[in-house]
């Protein structure tokens, strides 16, 4: 991906809209939900997308970077027609370039025109409910700027018959680099059983952030243990994800990690899962990974940091976003594996009804052939004519009346294809799976196949 594309994402990823936000302090350029919806005055403008911090990298060879904008509007009341906010005007505020940076190209497509030190854009008429998202240009530091921060951004919306919007964009020439720790994948992890993580992040880059740090954990197929009080979670019992909030700057060339690991505790039915942290910079951290003030914190003393040595290759940074996040994540496989168990179901349709059924699903843990005797009053049919040449069809193993034996499955599912022939009351088949000596849980390799006549 070049420079500029990558820069598009960065400005892209700060925007995504939660139902509260948890940082008034921190994010006084957005209007609140109350200011976002309908009024009896006039429709309200809203600046969205935009970056509070926007990097300007200065390594040789790289491209302008893309600015994107995404303006938002108020809501419609309920049963009413959506008002049209004429003659929207966005203008940069470009006083902070002046020989620190050059705009590379300007979009004309959505009337952007310079003169001077401001640039004005006209996406013209945009309806209440609606928005408009754009790029008006590239950009790119003077090969004599220093390092450090350049200025302000100031951008101005307005609408003809709407409240004007604002936005400040603080911008730095160079930029950080933000890295984290990769875990190594863990196997034969018992099912239920603790599994501790210690995120670990660095800034490889060649500019400090001087802002504090957001670390957000999210576990998949585990829960966390609610332990730090400067974390928040989001449930009070069996949180899944936690926010935890450190200490800035992190300067170019440092590393930490946390002075305590984050405990997950894998579900007792998990089969593989992960534990994944990724970590922001606070004031451009993604909406929606943030948690309301309200959320339950952890009951233990506050997580802190200490320092580490960030250079080995275990620190990796994210590819797109390396100014603005970097993620790690540790894998897990649970001894349950090797658990080949089968999962019934359920067979439906009237009688004299040729009948589909995909027997495995798409998360059954099937590996070989499956074999299943056929409720009584069903008979199996096989593919037809027309049918795809990769789909899988279950076939008679023995004889035409006998086992029928479903293959395994490979780019797509095998699926079981009956005839209803006659109503059985009680009628029940089975299905099962083959085992081995390491299967931890013999007694579910059956499971019933039941009937359910459609009138």
């Amino acid at each position: 991906m070049s420079a500029a594309g990558t820069a598009t994402l960065l400005v892209a990823l700060s925007g995504a809209v939660v139902s509260c936000d948890p940082e008034p302090s921190q994010r006084a350029d957005k209007q609140s939900p109350a200011a976002a919806t309908h009024s009896q005055g006039r429709p309200k403008l809203q600046v969205k997308y935009a970056m509070n911090t926007y990097y300007l990298p200065r390594a040789a060879g790289s491209e302008a970077t893309e600015y994107k904008l995404h303006l938002a509007t108020s809501k419609p009341s309920p049963g009413s027609a959506p008002r049209t906010i004429k003659n929207v005007k966005v203008t940069f505020d470009l006083s902070a370039v002046k020989n620190k940076a050059t705009l590379y190209w300007i979009n004309n497509h959505y009337g952007c025109k310079r003169s001077a030190d401001s640039l004005t854009c006209t996406p013209g008429d945009i309806k209440e409910g609606a928005g408009a998202e754009f790029t008006p240009f590239a950009i790119r530091p003077e090969p004599h700027a220093g390092k450090g921060p350049a200025g302000p951004l100031k951008i101005t919306v307005t609408g003809a018959n709407a409240s004007t919007a604002h936005h400040t964009t603080q911008l730095v020439i160079g930029a950080p680099v933000l890295t984290a720790r990769q875990p190594e994948k863990l196997t034969e992890v018992k099912p239920g059983s603790e599994l501790p993580l210690t995120p670990a992040f660095g800034n490889n880059g060649d500019t400090d952030i001087d802002d504090d740090l957001t670390v957000v954990l999210k576990a998949d197929q585990a829960t966390l243990r609610k332990q730090y009080r400067n974390c928040r979670y989001d449930k009070a019992a069996a949180p899944t994800k936690a926010v935890c909030t450190f200490s800035g700057p992190l300067p170019a060339g440092a590393a930490y990690e946390t002075d305590g690991p984050l405990t997950a505790v894998t579900d007792k039915t998990a089969r593989r899962g992960s534990i994944s942290y990724s970590v922001y910079r606070a004031h451009d951290t993604q909406d929606a990974e943030l948690l309301p003030d309200s959320a339950p914190r952890g009951t233990g003393a506050p997580l802190a940091l200490r320092p580490v040595d960030g250079s080995g290759s275990a620190f990796t940074d994210s590819g797109h976003w390396k100014a603005e996040m970097a993620k790690g994540e540790l894998e897990f496989v649970t001894t349950e594996i090797r658990d080949r168990h089968a999962t019934g179901f359920t067979i439906k349709g009237k009688v004299g009804q040729v009948v589909d059924v995909d027997v495995l699903g798409s998360d059954a843990p099937y590996q070989g052939a499956t074999r299943l005797t056929l409720p009584e009053g069903m008979s199996l049919e096989g593919p037809r004519d027309g049918d795809p040449s990769e789909f899988l069809f279950c076939t008679y193993a023995e004889g035409d009346d006998g086992p029928v034996e479903c293959p395994e499955p490979k780019m797509t599912s095998p699926t079981l294809r009956v005839r209803v022939d006659k109503r059985v009351e009680g009628a029940q088949g089975s299905i099962s799976v083959a085992s081995d000596p390491s299967d931890p849980d013999q007694d579910n390799n059956t499971a019933p196949i039941k009937v359910e006549y459609l009138d």
